[in-house]
């Protein structure tokens, strides 16, 4: 909880801030020709040139700003938000790779302030177009590069410090890993959406998707050789989740991947409805792992109830773990139950009142994400809606349409705060082809399911619910009763 010291200390923040920005203007003032935004920044990556220094009173307010920002961070972050954003910054920095060795900023400079359509800078360096449209807005979200309009990108005074600067961009380049650039840049799979044509594929060393490989059985042998038991760059999971799975094994012994515990236990997590509204309502949770949100619902509204669908072995981690420990009672008195399903079949629950979808569709390319609507709509009945609980990705250009713009001068989807949201955008571009989507892109594969989608609830973090329901008068092929 904050304290008295902690409001103390940002209203110390604030004078030191204000402060600041009034002896930065007042250097600027004093800049000979150069932009402010330019001087004073150095271009050289050991170290700045002398035509680049600030002065003193520059680098001293400068210095003291940006640290009055890191603290600001500190002060004001949710810890959870806050670790979660600096464990993912690498698809920060991989983004720059691609940017830095595929010459973007020069690209962008050969057309000035007018900016250059992301289908045009993507026939240029190679990449797919949707693909390339997201690593440029994880670098926007961090104010290098600016979208100047929707898909339309140019260079801002970050990313301007590349234009003409081969020992920079060496330098950035030296720090780049191979397994995303190469795919993206690959004949074969660049493109690709498919689950089995991915940059994970390659940094594994398997032709298996995600989930075939988290089931399958590893040896002892090969999880201390490295999680795939191959010469691949991937370096296996650490700590004590393996001395656990590695007690008592021999080393020709088979057994399931610490990987695959690891993964249910962290899609645990909350939503944000007015759950209360619905009463005695039956809550279907697809893809619900060892249904960790149906979980915490349970202890809260006790006139609901649950199925949680999936794969076989989430469902016995479920069963055997987590349920009995949290809350026997649901498992008791059949509040919950367990359904293995695969979300690409019909559902075989008919009409209930809300099936749920929790960090489902991002892992998904958008003609998978039409499959699995299509076989929930299956299902429902007038009353039925689908609740989707993923990122809703906004755009430094913005979509007021849809979603609250930040204020100026902030980037119209409030820039740092987003980070984690870009960074996880580019994980799931390289783990599955999965997608995070901004509400248009949902719109999309929501109507080309035969939904509409009815509403986004803001849920005061980085998810949002989409729901959607059926259109008005339709009639789905099944009958039959939940």
């Amino acid at each position: 909880m904050p304290t008295l010291s902690d409001a103390h200390q940002l209203l110390q923040l604030a004078d030191l801030t204000k402060d600041s920005i009034h002896r930065i203007i007042g250097e600027w003032a004093k800049l000979p020709t150069s932009a402010p935004g330019t001087q004073g920044k150095g271009s050289s990556p050991g170290g700045d040139s002398e035509a680049n220094l600030p002065s003193r009173a520059l680098f001293e307010a400068q210095r003291t700003l940006l640290a009055t920002t890191g603290k600001l961070v500190e002060l004001i972050s949710s810890p959870s938000s806050r670790l979660l954003e600096v464990s993912s910054q690498y698809n920060e920095a991989r983004c720059l790779h691609i940017a830095a060795v595929l010459r973007i900023p020069d690209l962008l400079a050969d057309h000035g302030g007018e900016g250059v359509p992301i289908e045009r800078l993507a026939e240029k360096v190679g990449i797919e177009t949707r693909k390339l449209g997201r690593i440029m807005r994880c670098l926007c979200s961090i104010h290098i590069f600016r979208e100047i309009d929707g898909g339309v990108f140019a260079n801002n005074a970050i990313s301007a410090g590349l234009v003409d600067n081969e020992p920079l961009r060496a330098y950035i380049a030296m720090f780049a890993s191979d397994a995303l650039p190469r795919a993206l840049l690959d004949p074969e799979i660049g493109s690709s959406y498919s689950v089995k044509e991915t940059p994970w594929q390659k940094a594994v060393g398997t032709t298996k998707e995600r989930w075939t490989w988290l089931e399958e059985g590893v040896t002892a042998t090969e999880l201390r050789n490295g999680g795939s038991g191959t010469s691949a760059s991937y370096p296996g999971p650490f700590g004590p989740e393996v001395t656990a799975a590695l007690q008592g094994k021999n080393d020709v012994d088979s057994f399931r991947r610490p990987e695959l515990d690891i993964f249910g236990l962290a899609m645990l997590g909350g939503g944000h409805f007015p759950w209360a509204s619905l009463g005695k309502a039956q809550v279907v949770d697809v893809g619900g792992g060892v249904g960790g949100f149906c979980l915490q619902l349970s202890k809260i509204y006790p006139d609901l109830s649950f199925i949680v669908q999936d794969r076989a072995p989430a469902l016995a981690q479920a069963q055997r773990e987590i349920w009995p420990r949290e809350n026997p009672e649901a498992l008791s008195t059949g509040r919950v139950r367990f359904l293995e399903h695969n979300f690409f079949n019909v559902n075989p629950v008919v009409g209930a009142d809300v099936y749920w979808l929790r960090y489902i569709l991002h892992d998904w390319s958008d003609d998978y994400c039409v499959q699995i609507l299509s076989a929930i709509k299956a299902a429902m009945k007038p009353h039925s809606r689908i609740l989707i609980c993923d990122q809703v990705m906004n755009t430094t250009a913005g979509f007021p349409e849809r979603i609250a713009s930040a204020p100026e001068p902030l980037p119209a989807n409030y820039g740092y705060f987003t980070r984690y949201s870009h960074q996880r955008d580019i994980a799931m571009m390289s783990i599955i082809n999965g997608i995070e989507r901004t509400p248009a892109e949902f719109q999309d594969i929501i109507e080309r399911s035969g939904l509409v989608m009815s509403r986004i609830y803001d849920c005061r973090s980085q998810v949002s619910l989409v729901e959607c329901v059926l259109p008005d008068g339709t009639e789905t092929a099944l009958n039959g009763h939940h």
